[in-house]
């Protein structure tokens, strides 16, 4: 085969090979969403003293009901003097939860709890009363993250929160916890692409 004639094989080769790349549709990209919103809760048990704080968190995913979870830290004085954590409280529970984008959130009802401790003090239940409510404030922060094959595009925006939290606990706490430091509030839509 002359030189002229294995250009010719070649370039026609190259030229099928183009050809059928092209016909072939490229992947369809993938969307998926997921909306948040957070807060950090404090209080104290005026009885006992004993301190609380939670994360309290609302989830909007695809395909679901927006819902809020949250776990409860109790702290109280220690063996050996000083404060420490002396219970943790959780739940598989859920409560029911709305949120509207990077405008408003709430999430009202109630939660079983069971509460264990790492000092070892006895084990014990009870149930968490929520009612809280977020507002957008401000600007909307506009963050764009490359991972991998995928980009992700997550829009914040702070918030003031109201209403609280009752944990209702016999033998650990009973007390009101709401926010008291606005930095810990904000609502928060993502959407990643790949």
């Amino acid at each position: 085969m002359g030189t002229r004639t294995a250009g010719r094989v070649l370039g026609a080769a190259l030229l099928t090979a183009i050809t059928v790349g092209a016909a072939v549709p490229a992947a369809a990209a993938t969307e998926e969403r997921i909306g948040f919103a957070s807060t950090g809760l404090d209080g104290t048990d005026q009885r006992t003293g004993r301190t609380l704080h939670s994360a309290f968190e609302i989830f909007d995913p695809p395909a679901e009901q927006p819902f809020g979870v949250t776990d409860f830290f109790v702290g109280g004085a220690v063996a050996g003097g000083g404060e420490g954590i002396v219970y943790e409280c959780t739940t598989e529970d859920r409560v029911p939860a709305q949120l509207d984008g990077l405008d408003s959130a709430f999430a009202v009802g109630v939660l079983r709890v069971d509460c264990a401790s790492p000092v070892g003090l006895p084990d014990r239940s009870g149930y968490a009363l929520v009612g809280l409510f977020w507002r957008g404030r401000g600007p909307v922060e506009h963050h764009v993250f490359e991972r991998e094959t995928c980009t992700e595009y997550l829009d914040v925006r702070r918030a003031r929160v109201t209403g609280r939290v009752v944990l209702v606990v016999p033998g650990v706490a009973l007390a009101p916890l709401a926010n008291e430091d606005p930095a810990e509030n904000d609502l928060r839509q993502q959407r990643i692409v790949c």
